[in-house]
């Protein structure tokens, strides 16, 4: 692997977008750097030294910078209860104090931490782009592909809502992650991806298959009752 280290977050993104498809930018690390992890043959944006670590309020927002931890998260005064338990669920301390917001997010995996809380929280993201600053919401961003670079993460500050998981064990992948809040739903579901909207009906639309998180038949029915559970 080859680590790159801009000084500013434009030479970030300039670095990024004349790169390939493999490259990418590196925060936390806990999943690029890991013994055979996805570093590997790939070239990396150190962006460590730019800063996106603070938790602020402004007007009613929170926003929250994609290199906070998930344990700044968990200990912010600012943070709504649900965002914060969707945090622990990485049952990792080292971790949580090395894993980041944005690097969670980044990854687009279908056992995310925080994807289905901040979904739910119809948060949206700040971040830089080739072609300037740009707004996204979360879930637009989690279902598309772009090399922009995200700098934080702003949601609602009295925001409230649930967020519940259901896995093999506290530190496997999970099966299933949903959460609820203001009439929104998002659910996160191995092997079937992301799906939000405002009815908890979200399970029609997916496809579910059978992997080591579970069979078909039990994720269905994990999805098709979550939400029913927390009326």
């Amino acid at each position: 692997m080859m680590i790159h280290r801009p000084q500013t977050a434009g030479e970030a993104v300039q670095l990024r977008y004349g790169m390939a498809d493999t490259a990418v930018y590196l925060a936390g690390g806990t999943d690029n750097l890991r013994l055979g992890g996805a570093a590997e043959g790939k070239e990396l944006i150190d962006i460590n030294a730019l800063g996106f670590d603070t938790i602020e309020e402004t007007d009613g927002k929170i926003y929250i910078g994609a290199r906070v931890t998930l344990q700044q998260l968990i200990e912010s005064d600012l943070i709504p209860a649900f965002i914060k338990e969707a945090a622990k669920f990485c049952a990792s301390f080292a971790k949580r104090n090395s894993a980041t917001v944005g690097g969670n997010l980044a990854l687009r995996r279908d056992d995310s931490y925080l994807a289905a809380a901040f979904c739910a929280a119809d948060a949206k993201l700040l971040a830089l782009s080739a072609k300037g600053e740009k707004e996204e919401a979360v879930y637009d961003y989690l279902k598309g592909q772009c090399k922009c670079l995200l700098r934080f993460v702003v949601i609602d500050k009295d925001r409230s809502g649930w967020v519940k998981r259901f896995g093999n064990t506290s530190a496997s992948h999970a099966t299933l992650i949903a959460a609820e809040s203001n009439g929104i739903y998002a659910m996160t579901v191995k092997g079937s991806g992301l799906v939000c909207g405002n009815t908890p009906d979200l399970y029609e639309t997916m496809e579910f298959c059978d992997d080591l998180a579970g069979s078909a038949e039990y994720k269905r029915y994990l999805a098709k009752t979550v939400f029913s559970l927390r009326r």
